[in-house]
């Protein structure tokens, strides 16, 4: 029981950490920088979760999946929030 509760809090947790990191950028170059470091760690998660005893094997698929899902998500809703932004430059 404490496995399937433990489970549910790491899932949860890895989720919303990964959701929340593109929300902390402020402007649009910070939004593109957090883009591409996150674009190149879930490729080497892709590439090195088949590969025994690896980090990205310990994470596993499931939990990989939910952290690109949270980042994504994060990061559309950045994209949205800095496109509804008014320029404030004339």
């Amino acid at each position: 029981m404490i496995e399937g509760a433990f489970a549910v809090v790491v899932a949860t947790l890895s989720f919303l950490v990964a959701m929340a990191i593109p929300l902390f950028a402020l402007r649009w170059r910070t939004l593109l920088i957090v883009i591409a470091v996150g674009a190149a760690f879930f490729a080497w998660l892709t590439l090195e979760v088949s590969v025994p005893g690896s980090i990205p094997s310990a994470i596993g698929t499931f939990l990989g999946g939910l952290m690109l899902l949270g980042f994504a998500g994060g990061a559309i809703a950045r994209f949205v929030s800095l496109l509804g932004k008014r320029s404030t430059t004339p």
